[in-house]
């Protein structure tokens, strides 16, 4: 059996891992210093969006639509990766960005500052 202390220790390990993969969904668009070109596996086509147990769908889409924007298309789910990003966001979603008839919403930057 376990000690109380041992108990302690293992729920406050499994509360610090379970609110560890609580982290924000973001777009994995990697890049190396200098470089043009990106590291992660985003690209312009084909954006990727890693997430954790409590990203949202339409957070999700939000961040694909959003990279898509940037080149006047619309974003269209591929498929859903497991364990395919970081420790603590494992769930990768691969957008593909398709030319579309409808009106497009205006790509918003992340930060205020860089409009």
């Amino acid at each position: 059996m376990y000690s109380q202390y041992q108990k302690i220790a293992l729920i406050c390990l499994s509360a610090a891992v379970f609110s560890l993969s609580a982290c924000m969904p973001f777009v994995d668009a990697r890049r190396e210093a200098g470089v043009v070109k990106s590291v992660g596996s985003s690209t312009d086509k084909n954006p990727t969006v890693c997430y954790g147990l409590f990203g949202s769908q339409e957070e999700i889409y939000a961040l694909a639509a959003n990279e898509c924007a940037k080149t006047g298309k619309k974003a269209v789910f591929k498929r859903k990766e497991n364990f395919a990003c970081y420790l603590f966001t494992p769930q990768k979603a691969v957008y593909e960005c398709q030319k579309t008839t409808e009106p497009v919403p205006p790509y918003k930057p992340a930060c205020p500052i860089a409009r």
